[in-house]
């Protein structure tokens, strides 16, 4: 049974007390468990600090023995937004056509190979862009078309391609939504899919969402990071085409996040994936579906960004926002993390109004995606209880309605 229970002044530091509670030990004990100091745990439990980092939520859940899910209410407290609806009304139909392998009664014909590519490509577009509510009913349908080409011709590179990118993009979709058993499901379809291919781009592909997956779980780190820099270096000689160099260096990225999270030096990785990104001029063209087109410089800059706000260096994050213009990022996404990038680390600094409009300019390029993330939820209510009131009664007050963190 899960520890979450509804809260309508709800922040991630007041079910650490609830469950601390539940579980009969005292702040200085969990304090020891998780590597912190008791004052540390005092503040969190009262609202006083968020906890605005990915390593503190994973060492506190680990120190609880429970989910991260369990501290931030995800994805529960996400489904009730009803902008979010239509994508949660579909993963029944998802999670069917993985469980079936699209072996259903339906007598609808499979589009054509080259319509579901078509499919897949606008599918793709839709989840960079964060528009998941139009997207979740897309992936059932383009599921059971795969598995049906793959059955039908499994001696066919392109069915399995198309195929392995539609699995691929629906463990994206379920990951972001707030699914990790599932995803991980769709994220070995894209597995199985990469072997019949053999393209590194699609194993890479498959692995960089496992990596994610497992980023999400106390005590998983070390497997997060392993699964990231373990298949990088075994694909590497096998990188030829654009695609490759793209996805493969997507891993060198993961493999930064995931070291910066376990307390390293993301560095060597960061330095890797440029390296690697300088490549691309000279690849070869992509045979295969599996592209990730947001591996150039601009999101090399970015993921940088990001794993120094892991390793709480806010200075350095704000030092390289004013060399990444959001408008040289490929996609919505990828905008919108940059202004909250922006936006943890002038919280971080105390900020609170840089931070908030930092934080409005993320929720406008990707509203579905932001009102969701974990951090930003915890930034804001963070703000509500502690910056001055001109600032709650306005734009905030409206933001904290919106990510659900007070009731509208």
């Amino acid at each position: 049974m899960s520890d979450f229970q509804p809260d309508d002044d709800r922040y991630v530091g007041r079910q650490v007390r609830t469950i601390r509670a539940r579980r009969g030990i005292s702040q200085q004990v969990l304090a020891d468990r998780a590597g912190l100091s008791r004052g540390a745990v005092a503040k969190y439990e009262n609202g006083e600090r968020p906890i605005d980092s990915r390593r503190t939520l994973l060492v506190l859940a680990s120190a609880l023995g429970v989910t991260i899910g369990d501290l931030t209410g995800h994805p529960e407290q996400e489904k009730l937004d009803p902008v979010a609806a239509g994508f949660h009304a579909a993963v029944p139909d998802i999670e069917t056509a993985l469980w079936t392998h699209g072996d259903l009664t339906e007598n609808r014909r499979p589009r054509t190979l080259n319509a579901l590519t078509t499919a897949a490509r606008e599918a793709n577009r839709l989840r960079a862009d964060c528009d998941y509510a139009t997207l979740g009913p897309l992936l059932a349908p383009m599921l059971v078309d795969g598995y049906r080409w793959v059955r039908e011709k499994p001696s066919d590179e392109q069915a399995w391609d198309v195929f392995g990118n539609v699995a691929y993009g629906v463990a994206s979709a379920l990951k972001a939504r707030g699914y990790p058993a599932l995803a991980w499901t769709a994220a070995a379809e894209a597995q199985r899919a990469a072997q019949h291919t053999g393209s590194p781009a699609a194993a890479a592909g498959s692995a960089f969402y496992r990596s994610q997956i497992l980023l999400t779980r106390p005590d998983a780190l070390p497997a997060a990071l392993r699964e990231a820099e373990d298949t990088a270096d075994r694909l590497a000689a096998d990188v030829r085409t654009v695609g490759d160099v793209e996805v493969t260096g997507m891993l060198r990225l993961q493999a930064s996040l995931v070291t910066a999270a376990l307390g390293g030096d993301p560095e060597p990785h960061l330095a890797e994936a440029a390296e690697q990104a300088g490549r691309l001029a000279e690849a070869a063209p992509s045979t295969s579906l599996a592209r990730n087109e947001s591996f150039r410089p601009p999101n090399i800059t970015l993921w940088r960004m990001s794993a120094a706000m892991e390793r709480r260096e806010p200075g350095q994050v704000l030092a390289l926002a004013p060399t990444l213009s959001p408008e040289h990022l490929p996609n919505q996404n990828r905008r919108a993390q940059y202004f909250v990038e922006v936006g943890r680390a002038h919280a971080m600094q105390r900020n609170h109004r840089d931070s908030l409009y930092a934080l409005l300019r993320a929720e406008h390029a990707a509203p579905q995606h932001v009102r969701n993330m974990v951090h930003v939820r915890e930034l804001v209510g963070h703000m509500m209880r502690t910056a001055r009131r001109e600032l709650t009664t306005g734009d905030l007050g409206r933001l904290a309605q919106r990510v659900g963190v007070v009731p509208t």
